[in-house]
């Protein structure tokens, strides 16, 4: 078993959303990255797994990847928040990327869903808060990686759909 498939079957044991997982791998490869620890990133940042399991199971680099996206559950909500705008200030490229995948993958859904209009704009604002917060790393960084622009113009396609403005990279 490669060590993809292994961090798709643990994420499957810990009952992380496999389908949604899968999208943000595909997003990634479709922008040309093939790094096995940055796929199995992707397969665990949704996990709910701390720093100390996945680093026994896929070594120090994954787990500081995964971590460096996921949020802290047992913080409160508003320190909560805060801290994850830092870690994602602070976040490897490859992480970003990462993250970015996310983003592009749950604007696909909130475009295809029948959801409430209002849970359907606050996931909306929550991930252009996110698109905002990293837009500095993403424009210093984004000739690294050539097929993002694609991704990019696609979330700008899907907040024109929202009748919300572009984010120019």
């Amino acid at each position: 078993m490669s060590i993809i498939e292994s961090a798709e079957a643990f994420a499957r044991a810990k009952n992380a959303d496999i389908n949604f997982c899968k999208s943000i791998v595909f997003r990634l490869k479709s922008i040309g990255v093939n790094d096995e620890q940055v796929l199995c990133c992707a397969f665990l940042c949704h996990s709910n797994s701390s720093f100390d399991e996945i680093h026994a199971r896929f070594g120090r680099e994954v787990a500081t990847g995964v971590t460096s996206i996921s949020r802290d559950w047992t913080l409160p909500r508003k320190i909560q928040e805060e801290q994850y705008i830092k870690q994602l200030q602070d976040a490897p490229w490859e992480s970003i990327l990462i993250k970015l995948c996310e983003i592009s993958a749950t604007l696909k859904i909130l475009k295809d869903s029948e959801m409430s209009k209002t849970k359907r704009g606050k996931i909306l604002k929550q991930n252009i808060h996110y698109l905002n917060v990293l837009k500095k790393k993403i424009s210093e960084n984004k000739v690294r990686t050539p097929g993002i622009e694609r991704l990019l113009d696609g979330a700008n396609e899907t907040l024109v759909h929202f009748k919300q403005r572009p984010i120019s990279f």
